[in-house]
């Protein structure tokens, strides 16, 4: 609740400081959307279908924070790896199930709105697994962090002032990605070939870029006229439309292979095996999370190199943004279906896109 000094007006056109009284303004509560979960994708017609947004009410001045922290999220990122999460909850998988009639979660970007500890300040802008809903009060702190539904918030330096929906895409688990399996696994060297899959997605347009900055020969392959000309423009070599060329025979062209940096299984998978030069390493991104084993090695230096790639324009950075959390379900099933171009990602309010 918010306080402030008004002056009393019964004394009628003069006021001393005795005068003065304390008086309490009430903000009314504030609408609090959330994205459901609320049908398995082989129970209904589309997939955007799977998926509600509702509002209820949050008081924002009054809700107990427990000791923890209220953030009102920035943008929730949406990634290929969710369709795995979206099965029955007693079926095994590398992640745990969505379970149906629950909020949506995953990587998302906030900022502190109040707080009742020392670890997190009202104004930081903070990273982690959250609910996709607007408002969420995380609980009390355990060390320097503040627990979530899945791992713990990391707070965010954005010293080039980047837009801060950039840290769940090209700043976040996506540029993680295409940095970590560039540098730690594929070995480049440059004069060296490689061949990214899905290249117009989050992770491959950042791919293509990097390895062109390290003296590679990239190959890349897309989905559409559109996806093909986007990446002629960030620099790759050679551009594949899946729809109009064989990927097979575009590799026996264009190949051998070094490097492989699988997006998407497959037979193109199989193709891209079928063009490997001898000592070839292929980089297979079968899940997203992978990530995690090299930040303790590499996410601080990622930071500081891909927020200077980023502002200074070295690296180019497409989104398909969808404001509002109605959007979601819509935006789910157009990532799913190759509609979108670059990183899929959900914006919560307007004014966040600035």
């Amino acid at each position: 609740m918010r306080t402030f000094d008004a002056l009393d007006d019964s004394g009628g056109g003069h006021c001393s400081p005795l005068q003065l009284k304390r008086r309490e303004l009430t903000m009314p509560p504030t609408p609090n959307s959330s994205l459901y979960f609320d049908v398995l994708p082989r129970d209904a017609p589309k997939l955007q279908d799977c998926f509600s947004c509702t509002d209820t009410m949050i008081d924002l001045q009054s809700v107990p924070l427990s000791g923890g922290i209220l953030v009102e999220t920035i943008a929730c990122s949406l990634d290929p790896y969710m369709r795995n999460r979206m099965r029955p909850v007693n079926e095994p998988g590398d992640m745990p199930a969505f379970p149906l009639g629950e909020v949506l979660n995953g990587f998302s970007v906030g900022v502190v709105i109040r707080s009742e500890t020392t670890d997190f300040a009202a104004g930081q802008h903070v990273y982690g697994f959250m609910p996709y809903r607007k408002y969420n009060v995380f609980g009390a702190c355990d060390g320097a962090s503040v627990s979530t539904p899945m791992g713990t918030l990391k707070i965010l330096a954005n010293p080039y002032n980047l837009p801060w929906r950039y840290f769940v895409g090209i700043l976040g688990m996506s540029g993680q990605t295409a940095y970590y399996g560039l540098k730690d696994v594929s070995d480049p060297k440059p004069g060296e070939t490689i061949f990214v899959s899905a290249a117009a997605g989050a992770v491959g347009q950042v791919v293509v870029q990097l390895a062109k900055a390290m003296g590679l020969r990239v190959i890349a392959s897309c989905g559409s006229i559109e996806k093909e000309k986007m990446l002629k423009k960030l620099g790759a070599d050679h551009v594949i439309n899946r729809h109009t060329s064989s990927i097979s025979e575009e590799l026996k062209k264009y190949g051998p292979i070094d490097i492989y940096f699988d997006n998407v299984g497959g037979a193109t998978l199989e193709a891209a095996i079928s063009s490997a030069a001898m000592n070839a390493r292929f980089r297979i991104k079968i899940e997203a999370l992978v990530v995690t084993d090299w930040h303790e090695k590499y996410a601080e230096e990622f930071y500081d190199v891909m927020q200077q790639k980023v502002a200074s324009g070295e690296i180019k950075y497409r989104e398909h943004v969808y404001c509002g959390l109605k959007h979601g379900g819509q935006g789910m099933a157009d990532l799913m279906t190759g509609k979108n171009i670059g990183k899929a990602v959900i914006v919560l309010d307007g004014k966040w896109l600035s």
